[in-house]
C-alpha cells in the first residue's frame, strides 16, 4: 500500500475508536465504505466517525407508567436518531398520533405524553347517603362512600377506577344505606317500657319506662335507638331500675318548710327550709332525696344572732331573709355616721363592729382672722386653730375641739385689736390712742438738743 494512501478499517471491536499507527482509524458507524484516498473525503469521514463521541448515543429508554415499547429491548445503548414505537398500557387511551421515542443528539430521549387516563363512568347517587369524590374519575382514582346520621353502610366504603376488559371500571359497586335497627328494649322488674311488642325498633325510635306504685325510678327515664361505630343499632343507655326509696322527714331547729311537706318522702322529692326570726340559714334551703335514702345537700341549721348594739344618737332597723339577717343603721339629725351603716349575722355574729354617730360643729365665725381648715361642718373630736389678721391678737386660747354636744370647747376666741406699747385709749371704741414716748428716745433727743446748744455758745465766744 503507498505511503500516503489512507485505508478506513472496520475491525470487530467497532466502537472501540482507536487508531491503528499512522494511516489506519477504526470508523465502525461506516461500515462498508470503499478505500477513500480524497483528503475531503477523509475528513468528512473523521467528523462523522467522532460525531458520536462528541455527542454521545442514548442509554436504555426511560419507563413510561402510561405506556410501553412495542418491541423486546436488549439493547443498552441505542445510536443518535433511533426511534422506537410505544402502545398504551391498560387503563390509557391514545391521545396523540405519534406514539415514539427519539433519541436526539443530546444523549437523551424526547417524547410527548400520547397517552391519557380513561375515565369511569359517574357511579351513581347513593339513596340515603353520599359519594365522596376525592380527586377525578380517571384511571386510578379512588370515591368513597358515606352514608347519613342513623343508617348503616352495607357494601365496600370505597371503590376504585381499575382496568378490567380494555376498560376501566369500578372495582365496587355502589353499597346500601339501611336504617339502623335495634333489637326490643329490656324489660325491667317493678317497671314497664312506653313500646309495643315490635320485633325491632329503627334509628331515631324512643320508649319511655315507668315504675309500678311505691317504687322510684334509678337512671334515664327515656332511652333512644342510635348508632354505635356507624356499624350496628343500640340503645342510647341501659334501662333504669326501679326501687323502693324513702327518706326520713329531716328535723330543723328554729326552721320552717316553705315546701315539700310530708311525712313520706320517695327519690327525688324535695324540701324548701326557712329559719325562724333572728335566726341566720347555713348550707342550702334546698334538699333531695337521694337514692341511698339520704338528703343531699344535708339539712341546713338555724343560727341565732345576738341582737345588734345600739348606737347613740342614732337607731338601726334589722331585716331577715332566708340566708342572713341585715341590720341598717342611720344617724339623727346633726351628726355623722362613721364606720359601716350596714351589717350583717355571719356565723352567729356581726359582720363588723357597730358604727358611731359623731357630733357635727358649724364653722366658728372669726372677724379680722380666719381658721387653719376652712369648712362647712366639723366631726365630733376635730381640732382647728384660729390665727388673727395683721395687728389683731387672739383673745382666749387659739385652739378649739367640736364636742359631742356640738359646739366647740373652748369657747370660740376673739381677734381684738393689739395696742402699741406706752399708748392709752384715749376715747375707747374709738381707735384714738394718746401714746407716751419710748424713754430712750426721749434721753436721745435731750443729748441732741444739749449738744445744739454748747454749739451755738461756742459759736457765740468765738464771735466776740
Amino acid at each position: 500500500m503507498p505511503e500516503k494512501q489512507r485505508q478506513i478499517i472496520h475491525p470487530s471491536g467497532a466502537p472501540n475508536r482507536v487508531f491503528h499507527g499512522i494511516s489506519n482509524m477504526a470508523a465502525w458507524p461506516f461500515s462498508g465504505l470503499c478505500r477513500a484516498s480524497d483528503p475531503t473525503l477523509f475528513h468528512i469521514t473523521l467528523l462523522a466517525a467522532f460525531l458520536p463521541t462528541i455527542l454521545g448515543n442514548c442509554g436504555p429508554p426511560p419507563f413510561l407508567p402510561f405506556a410501553f415499547p412495542i418491541s423486546e429491548l436488549n439493547q443498552t445503548e441505542f445510536s443518535i436518531g433511533t426511534i422506537l414505537s410505544y402502545s398504551c398500557r391498560p387503563g390509557y387511551s391514545r391521545s396523540s398520533s405519534s406514539q415514539i421515542l427519539t433519541c436526539k443528539s443530546s444523549g437523551e430521549w424526547h417524547y410527548k405524553n400520547f397517552c391519557a387516563k380513561k375515565r369511569c363512568s359517574y357511579p351513581g347517587d347513593l339513596p340515603n347517603g353520599q359519594v365522596e369524590i376525592k380527586t377525578d374519575l380517571l384511571f386510578g382514582s379512588q370515591i368513597e362512600f358515606r352514608c347519613l346520621e342513623g343508617y348503616i353502610l352495607i357494601g365496600s366504603p370505597t371503590s376504585r377506577c381499575e382496568s378490567r376488559d380494555k376498560g376501566v371500571f369500578w372495582s365496587d359497586p355502589l353499597p346500601e344505606c339501611t336504617i339502623a335497627k335495634c333489637a326490643p328494649p329490656p324489660a325491667i322488674i317493678n317497671g314497664k317500657h312506653s313500646g309495643g311488642d315490635q320485633d325491632f325498633y329503627t334509628y331515631g325510635a324512643s320508649v319511655t319506662y315507668r315504675c309500678d306504685p311505691n317504687f322510684s325510678l334509678l337512671g334515664n327515664a327515656s332511652i333512644s335507638c342510635t348508632v354505635v361505630n356507624n356499624t350496628m343499632g343500640t340503645w342510647s343507655s341501659n334501662p333504669p331500675t326501679c326501687k323502693k326509696i324513702n327518706c326520713d322527714q329531716p328535723h330543723v331547729p328554729h326552721g320552717n318548710i316553705v315546701s315539700g311537706f310530708g311525712p313520706i318522702y320517695n327519690y327525688k322529692d324535695s324540701i324548701v327550709f326557712t329559719c325562724q326570726k333572728d335566726f341566720v340559714l347555713r348550707g342550702s334551703s334546698l334538699i333531695h332525696c337521694e337514692a341511698d335514702s339520704n338528703w343531699r345537700p344535708p339539712p341546713p341549721v338555724c343560727e341565732p344572732c345576738d341582737s345588734p348594739p345600739d348606737i347613740a344618737h342614732g337607731r338601726s332597723q334589722m331585716t331577715s331573709w332566708f340566708f342572713k339577717i341585715e341590720v341598717t343603721y342611720e344617724c339623727d339629725e346633726g351628726y355623722q355616721l362613721v364606720g359601716q351603716a350596714k351589717l350583717s349575722c355571719d356565723s352567729s355574729q356581726w359582720s363588723a363592729a357597730a358604727p358611731q354617730c359623731k357630733a357635727l360643729c358649724l364653722k366658728p365665725e372669726i372677724q379680722n382672722g380666719k381658721l387653719s381648715e376652712d369648712k362647712d361642718q366639723y366631726v365630733e373630736s376635730e381640732k382647728i386653730t384660729i390665727h388673727c389678721d395683721s395687728g389683731f391678737a387672739v383673745a382666749g386660747l387659739q385652739s378649739i375641739t367640736c364636742s359631742e354636744n356640738r359646739t366647740w370647747y373652748p369657747k370660740v376666741p376673739k381677734c381684738e385689736w393689739e395696742f402699741p406699747e406706752d399708748c392709752e385709749d384715749v376715747n375707747k371704741g374709738s381707735r384714738l390712742l394718746q401714746c407716751l414716748p419710748n424713754p430712750k428716745d426721749v434721753k436721745m433727743a435731750l443729748d441732741i438738743f444739749k449738744l445744739s446748744l454748747d454749739i451755738e455758745l461756742l459759736r457765740l465766744q468765738i464771735d466776740r
